[in-house]
């Protein structure tokens, strides 16, 4: 037996050929999931936006990407859980749940810098506690983690930037809105085709 790592892919599962197809279900439902959850999940500037909302955000964007998971990979109704978790975690530091929170400064460079370092964070707690469900069933899944930290640390850093930027035009607080679905979309893009490009390998 080669003393290469070994990689176990669900047997269970359909023959559907992971492709691009997936990645476009794991943007959807990702993005669909943030907006879903904005009906129960008000956004909000830090330090309001805690635990209990991060957990309920987590649990509905997680329920859209296990849709998507569901019949592709075994222990996916883990994912929802530590979605959860991880949400919770997040919303119960001084970080507050960033997926929902807008920042008090106006300052672009300012966003662009706290929106890199607290993104990473973020990333680095999700990427984690969902590494534990992929484990050992996709090809690298150690980066499934370096994956999620650039992604959630671009992501709100250009979020947080552009919801700066509208806001200072039109004065409204949708602004704000609008740059999160920017970090979502970014984020779903990303961590999407990573995880279309591990499940590929057999």
């Amino acid at each position: 037996m080669s003393a290469t790592k070994l990689y176990y892919h669900p047997t269970h599962t359909k023959s559907e050929k992971i492709g691009w197809g997936f990645w476009l279900q794991w943007v959807l439902f990702t993005v669909s999931g943030f907006l879903v959850s904005l009906f129960f999940v008000e956004v909000g500037v830090r330090p309001y936006v805690g635990a209990l909302s991060g957990g309920l955000g987590g649990a509905i964007v997680g329920l859209g990407q296990w849709f998507v998971l569901r019949n592709r990979i075994f222990r996916a109704r883990w994912w929802v859980v530590v979605n959860i978790v991880a949400w919770i975690l997040i919303g119960a530091s001084s970080l507050g749940a960033l997926g929902w929170i807008a920042p008090r400064t106006e300052q672009i460079w300012l966003r662009l810098f706290h929106g890199l370092i607290n993104g990473a964070v973020v990333g680095a707690v999700l990427g984690l506690g969902q590494w534990f469900v992929l484990r050992r069933q996709v090809y690298r899944e150690e980066w499934w983690i370096v994956a999620n930290i650039l992604a959630w640390g671009l992501g709100l850093s250009l979020g947080w930037a552009i919801g700066g930027f509208i806001y200072g035009t039109i004065n409204l607080f949708i602004a704000e809105v609008v740059g999160l679905f920017v970090t979502w979309f970014f984020v779903a893009v990303v961590t999407g085709f990573v995880l279309m490009r591990s499940l590929q390998v057999k």
